[in-house]
């Protein structure tokens, strides 16, 4: 019971962690880590039960990260066990996870999680639009001179974040925050959490990133396909309204000569990547080897500037072929269609507010993958992806022991 505490507790403060910045991130995965493995060690035939049902998603996990393994060998990485390591960190976190999470949290425990989750959201929301307020109207940077902290980027004060990572952390809130709305029988608690969504959309639209709009109108018009339900008929309304005045705001804030000039810089790394792509195309360069092209100088500022001194090519994908060649990025390819399949599978298999959440979840899935061309994946986008694919297979694994109670009390009714 106490370990089971632990691990919905470590598994709580790794859902806010994004919310937060970087190194919580890495902080809060190591705790759910621990208290996975240490979940398992008290029921370790848990491991094996769970993952043999999906052992095509661990076989994918497996290969792609000895994928990882055999381009930084071929490469002669001085540190190839530690690259590997910090690519593939993420699948060693599921792999443990997901066992000892599924099969050890219920329903209740879940609740709880979006419940404090949400609270937390909520916070950090008044806190960040305190932060921006001061900001833009005092010049301070009062807030953030209390945690030592940096802005990650003084146009757009989108907290200590580069403004690209934190608008899909800003996206999956919202989306936490709508199903509180929806599924709350608490008038104060629809308000606050309406509140809640306004506030993280004028975070967002602050941010200014031009990809986190388009996913807006995406994510508002599927959400109505596949939940068909009068109560987001308002949600589309608010969602494109949203992504019609974050373009403005972008574009008054950076005029068009400025916006051609970063399509034109994000095409010339794109060119570069394919090129470096096709020296290696098979196995690739190695753990971040996008780091070691030539860019030329004046590339070298763009990306230094939107990237905190990280040069990458700014398509996930296209990191993937340029790190590991045609064989880590077609088997990348496949663990994300695979992940997307399963968050797929909880919209088109449960009902009522399962099939809510699973919509929700799968509505997240989709704004990270439109991010992914436009953006190499950091902490805070895998811990969401992370996150997404543990509540999904939660979900499913609930509505079978759901169907399986129905059936049992079908077939007694019958005798």
């Amino acid at each position: 019971m106490v370990i089971t505490r632990l691990l919905k507790y470590s598994l709580a403060l790794f859902a806010i962690s994004p919310l937060i910045n970087v190194g919580p991130v890495n902080v809060t995965a190591l705790l759910l880590l621990l208290a996975s493995a240490l979940q398992l060690s008290t029921q370790p035939q848990q491991f094996s039960v769970f993952w043999r049902q999906y052992w095509v998603f661990m076989l994918t996990m497996v290969a792609l990260t000895s994928a990882f393994l055999l381009s930084n060998l071929l490469n002669n990485n001085p540190s190839t066990l530690d690259a590997t390591f910090a690519q593939s960190r993420w699948f060693l976190l599921l792999a443990v996870a997901s066992p000892a999470v599924v099969c050890n949290l219920n329903t209740r425990d879940w609740g709880d999680l979006g419940y404090f989750s949400a609270s937390i959201a909520l916070l950090l929301t008044a806190v960040y639009l305190v932060d921006a307020f001061t900001y833009l109207t005092l010049g301070s940077n009062f807030i953030l001179d209390l945690i030592d902290a940096q802005r990650g980027d003084p146009l757009r004060p989108s907290w200590v974040f580069n403004p690209h990572p934190f608008s899909r952390t800003l996206l999956a809130a919202m989306l936490l925050l709508l199903g509180c709305i929806l599924v709350s029988n608490r008038r104060a608690l629809r308000a606050i959490c309406c509140f809640g969504v306004l506030g993280l959309g004028a975070l967002l639209v602050l941010g200014a990133v031009r990809t986190a709009f388009i996913a807006v109108a995406v994510l508002a018009c599927l959400g109505v396909f596949f939940y068909r339900d009068k109560k987001l008929l308002s949600s589309l309304s608010v969602g494109l309204l949203l992504s019609a005045l974050g373009l403005w705001f972008r574009s008054q804030l950076f005029p068009l000569a400025q916006t051609d000039k970063s399509l034109g810089l994000r095409e010339a790394l794109f060119e570069q990547g394919v090129d470096t792509f096709l020296a290696a195309p098979w196995f690739g360069g190695g753990y971040q080897a996008a780091r070691a092209i030539s860019w030329p100088s004046e590339l070298q500022k763009f990306t230094g500037a939107q990237t905190l001194e990280t040069t990458n090519t700014h398509v996930q994908w296209l990191e993937m072929l340029v790190s590991y060649g045609l064989l880590g990025g077609l088997l990348f390819t496949a663990l994300w269609l695979l992940s997307g399949w399963l968050v797929f599978r909880v919209s088109s298999q449960c009902s009522g507010t399962r099939k809510l959440a699973g919509v929700l979840l799968f509505l997240n899935w989709t704004s990270l993958t439109i991010a992914s061309f436009t953006t190499v994946y950091r902490e805070s986008e895998w811990a969401l992806w992370l996150l997404t694919l543990l509540a999904s297979l939660s979900l499913i694994e609930q509505q079978k022991k759901s169907n399986d109670e129905t059936h049992t009390t079908s077939g007694a009714a019958g005798l």
